[in-house]
């Protein structure tokens, strides 16, 4: 899901292969942006559906741009169906489901999207956990379940990540909105370091833009984990663009790029589903080489615990207690994220500094906390 400078709500719908763009209540701005904490949303959001907590699978998360209040994404379990539910979560913690029946929507269908029989290759053997089922039943995902895996509006246009129905299946499509039905394709190929090859089919897994060296430009992040650039002027319809891989964060799957200004810099804060952030200063993809076969640091799979990695200038990894599942740029101070916390499972909905660090400090215990200790009060001006 993601937002237009404006308040229209695109959602992309893989099973369907379509994107939804649903006008919203413009709202008025927020007299001041202040930092929140709601606990338990996920309790809090089943009770607004009427649902059960296990019910719930959280797909993304979006901040409207006038309000500020965050949207998620939801899938709920029932059966073997997974139906689609949306809320917004207001500055004060109220959540309000998002009427996906409203008649204030229109659709773009998307083409060239996989065949629902179309499935992935079991990896059954490879690894020794966990059990050969469990491999053998995630190779009967449907490959249209990544049609799209991320959505951005810029400049006037929907950007759709995902795949198609083709071999060389990784596609960024274009859309321009309003719908016109009109949208291009361009098929995306990778140099994967960690893996010392081309890759063609698997998909961007979150993505930015950014102005690099004057010129429009795509910054993506695939599993496992490399950081990519692309100029927006090769994303052209029929295209087979290559994209530049300006390093690699560590083995993963990246979830959510945040991009911001912290003083006179900008910088992408991007989470991951198996390791802390990290936070990318642009001033290094702008300097970057990039890598080919040519100046790979080493022979064979590059895993994390290879000396060459993380390789690039792929920023440094953050103090961040919990694991992100989903996150995006609240104010010039705050992020928001929803957290998963380690200590009491909880999910949490809450705002985190931009700088020095994307953390809570009443989570971690330090010779601070103790008395005595001279500046242990002291408030944050």
């Amino acid at each position: 899901m993601t937002f237009s400078p404006d308040g229209v709500l695109f959602l992309g719908d893989s099973k369907l292969g379509a994107v939804f763009a649903f006008e919203t209540e413009r709202g008025t701005a927020p007299a001041s942006l202040d930092p929140f904490l709601f606990e338990s949303i996920d309790e809090k959001i089943a009770a607004a559906l009427g649902v059960t907590v296990k019910s719930l699978v959280m797909n993304g998360m979006a901040v409207h741009p006038v309000t500020r209040e965050p949207y998620l994404a939801v899938g709920v379990r029932n059966g073997d169906r997974l139906e689609a539910a949306v809320v917004s979560v207001s500055l004060a913690g109220e959540v309000r489901p998002f009427d996906l029946s409203s008649s204030k929507v229109t659709v773009h269908q998307l083409s060239d999207v996989p065949d629902e029989d179309k499935t992935f290759t079991s990896r059954a053997g490879f690894f020794p956990v966990p059990p050969a089922a469990v491999y053998d039943e995630k190779a009967r995902t449907p490959l249209r379940s990544m049609t799209i895996v991320d959505l951005k509006f810029h400049a006037g246009e929907v950007f759709v990540a995902g795949v198609s129905n083709q071999e060389f299946s990784s596609t960024l499509r274009r859309i321009p909105y309003p719908f016109t039905g009109a949208a291009s394709e361009t098929q995306l190929e990778i140099y994967h370091l960690a893996h010392g090859q081309y890759e063609t089919r698997a998909p961007i897994r979150t993505m930015q833009f950014a102005t690099i060296d004057g010129e429009d430009t795509l910054i993506a992040a695939y599993a496992c984990s490399p950081l990519v650039t692309i100029p927006v002027s090769e994303l052209t319809h029929g295209a087979k663009a290559r994209g530049k891989t300006i390093g690699d964060m560590g083995n993963g799957q990246p979830i959510s790029m945040v991009a911001y200004r912290d003083g006179e810099e900008d910088k992408l804060f991007i989470t991951n589903v198996s390791r802390g952030p990290v936070v990318v200063p642009l001033s290094g993809i702008r300097s970057a080489e990039g890598f080919t076969p040519e100046n790979r640091p080493a022979q064979g799979p590059m895993l994390d615990q290879s000396p060459f990695m993380p390789a690039g200038p792929v920023g440094k990894q953050v103090l961040f207690v919990g694991s992100s599942l989903r996150a995006d740029l609240f104010s010039d101070r705050f992020l928001v994220s929803l957290t998963r916390y380690a200590d009491t499972g909880d999910l949490t909905l809450e705002t985190l500094p931009v700088a020095p660090l994307p953390a809570r400090l009443d989570k971690i215990w330090v010779e601070m906390d103790f008395p005595g200790v001279e500046g242990s009060s002291k408030r944050a001006a």
